[in-house]
């Protein structure tokens, strides 16, 4: 293996150990409303595809209906979502924001406003082709990690 795989391997596995810190440290993105990161990006999802039925949603992430199903329940008991379903469709499920969750959904945008003002100020500096290939490198690095899961 070359010096550049080395180095590539070591600062992938940092950035990897970094995310997993992220997703054991709860951060409040609205006062009183600890999440983790899977909290939060779960109200994520639902706040830009709001009224979504509960498959959708599992889709977006790339979750199992099941963890979706678990992860909004633990939301609704947290009053940050509801769930519902139409009068003249009662097998679907339909998740929204609450007013908590709205406000949770906004200090997540604030959040990531202030603190990837920088790192996106980087990746914008970057040509089309540059953005391109880092893109479609993250995607190929994360098709061959999920071998890994086979």
């Amino acid at each position: 293996m070359g010096q550049f795989h080395v180095q590539l391997d070591l600062a992938l596995g940092r950035m990897f150990e970094v995310y997993n810190a992220l997703n054991k440290k709860p951060k409040e993105y609205a006062p009183g409303m600890p999440l983790y990161l899977a909290e939060i990006h779960m109200i994520e999802a639902i706040g830009r595809y709001p009224d979504s039925k509960l498959t959708d949603i599992s889709h977006i992430l790339n979750v199992t209906k099941g963890t979706a199903s678990k992860m909004i329940a633990k939301l609704t008991q947290k009053n940050l979502v509801s769930r519902y379903q139409l009068e003249d469709n009662k097998k679907e499920v339909y998740v929204r924001l609450t007013e908590s969750g709205r406000r949770a959904f906004e200090g997540h945008d604030k959040h990531h406003e202030s603190r990837s003002a920088d790192i996106d100020r980087e990746f914008d500096s970057y040509s089309a082709e540059e953005q391109a290939l880092i893109l479609h490198f993250v995607q190929k690095y994360t098709e061959e990690m999920s071998r890994y899961l086979e």
